[in-house]
């Protein structure tokens, strides 16, 4: 009887943590989705490697070929593959470099994927 016991407790925690795996899941999608349809939109792309590698805080390497491997950009669509990343991570100007770009924050601080500046602090409920 224990047993049986121990294995349904074990079973509704490995349903519990599916769930909250699904919500994460489903958040980060409707985060990309933002970021596809209105972040890149406040991202900057540059090739001026002097003032954004001196002044600007560096976030990530992107590299469409490779971070969207269901779906290799065209070099037509590596600008909004390059927008649309940076947007995602939080970031508002991206340098480019042949087929890669990197992502850096270089205004007042990370936007959200929908473009808006992200709040220094959470605000309180």
């Amino acid at each position: 009887m224990r047993s049986l016991r121990q294995a349904c407790g074990l079973l509704l925690l490995g349903l519990f943590a599916a769930a909250l795996a699904c919500a994460h899941a489903s958040q980060a999608d409707s985060d990309w989705q933002l970021a596809a349809t209105k972040g890149k939109y406040h991202v900057q792309l540059t090739e001026d490697t002097e003032r954004v590698q001196g002044t600007c805080k560096f976030v990530r390497l992107l590299n469409p070929q490779f971070d969207q491997p269901m779906v290799r950009p065209t070099d037509a669509q590596l600008p909004d593959a390059f927008r649309t990343e940076a947007a995602y991570y939080g970031a508002d100007t991206v340098l480019v470099r042949d087929n890669v770009g990197e992502a850096y924050i270089c205004g007042p601080g990370p936007i959200n994927p929908d473009g808006t500046r992200k709040e220094p602090y959470p605000k309180a409920q």
